[in-house]
C-alpha cells in the first residue's frame, strides 16, 4: 500500500441543492466530501498506538486489501472490518427479465451501526454553496453580435459564466427556459419549461456554452437555469447542479 495522504480542512462544510422535479422548494444538503487515504489512516493509528512501525502498517494493510479483493472476485459480500459490507449487485435493469441480460456487477455499500454512530456527533460548520453552482455571467446574442438578456430565437446564444459544462443525463441536465412574469417570479410547472442541451458540435466548457434556440420558441420572459453534474476533469457528480441566472430573459423575432 502507498502512503499517500490528503491535507483537510478543520470544518465540514456542506452544499445546499434544490430538488430539481419537486412541487415544492424543497432543499436538501450534501456534504463538502474530504476523502482519508491510507496515509491518513497510519497518521491516526499513530495518535494512539506507535508499537508497529508504519512500513508494517502499510504491508499488512496491503495483504487486507488483496485478500478482500479476491473475495469479491470470487462473488463474495466483504465486511469491512465490521464497519459495514461491500456487496455486489447488477449495474442497470435487467430487459426482459432473462437470465443472460443480467448487467455487468457493480459495488454497493451498507455501513454499520458502528460506523453510523462515528458521524452522529459531527456538526457543520459552513455552507459552500455558491463555489459550486453553475453560474452565469452574461448572455451572448450571435445574431446581434451584442452582449444582451434579450435574445434572438432561432439563432445561437452564448452563456458565459463559470462551472457551466453541461454533463450528465439528458432529460435532467442542459438549459431550461421557464416562463415568468415582468418582475420575474417563474412558472413552477415544469412542463412548461423549454429544455434545451448543446449539440456536439458547439462549444460546451466550464466558461461557455453555446446553443440554438428553437426557432418555435415562444416570445415573452423566461428565467435561465444551467443544470449540470459536470465535475472536475471527466468527472461527474452524483447530484445535479442548479444556477439561475440572476436577469430576466427575454426571447424576440429577430
Amino acid at each position: 500500500m502507498d502512503d499517500r495522504k490528503n491535507k483537510f480542512t478543520e470544518n465540514v462544510n456542506v452544499t445546499m441543492h434544490k430538488a430539481m422535479f419537486s412541487s415544492e422548494d424543497v432543499i436538501y444538503a450534501k456534504v463538502h466530501r474530504e476523502t482519508a487515504l491510507m496515509g491518513n489512516i497510519v497518521d491516526k493509528i499513530y495518535d494512539k498506538n506507535k508499537v508497529f512501525d508504519r512500513e508494517t502498517l502499510l504491508y499488512v494493510a496491503g495483504l487486507f486489501k488483496k485478500g478482500i479483493l479476491a473475495l469479491l472476485s470470487e462473488g463474495k459480500a466483504v465486511d469491512m472490518l465490521q464497519l459495514g459490507v461491500l456487496y455486489l449487485k447488477p449495474n442497470g435493469t435487467v430487459e426482459e427479465g432473462k437470465l443472460d441480460n443480467i448487467p455487468e456487477m457493480t459495488l454497493g455499500f451498507t455501513p454499520s451501526e458502528v460506523a453510523c454512530a462515528a458521524v452522529k456527533g459531527v456538526t457543520v460548520a459552513g455552507d459552500v454553496t455558491k463555489s459550486s453552482e453553475p453560474e452565469v455571467s452574461y448572455l451572448f446574442d450571435m445574431h446581434k453580435e451584442a452582449k444582451t438578456d434579450a435574445v434572438s430565437k432561432g439563432y445561437t446564444l452564448k452563456i458565459k459564466g463559470d462551472r457551466l459544462k453541461i454533463a450528465g443525463d439528458e432529460a435532467e441536465t442542459g438549459l431550461f427556459f421557464a416562463p415568468c412574469d415582468a418582475e420575474g417570479k417563474k412558472d413552477e410547472d415544469r412542463a412548461n419549461w423549454v429544455h434545451i442541451r448543446p449539440s456536439p458540435s458547439m462549444e460546451n466548457t466550464a466558461k461557455t456554452v453555446c446553443v440554438n434556440l428553437p426557432a418555435d420558441m415562444k416570445e415573452g420572459t423566461y428565467r435561465l437555469i444551467v443544470c449540470t453534474a459536470f465535475g472536475a476533469g471527466k468527472r461527474l457528480n452524483k447530484s445535479i447542479r442548479e444556477g439561475i441566472y440572476a436577469n430576466v430573459v427575454t426571447i424576440q423575432q429577430p
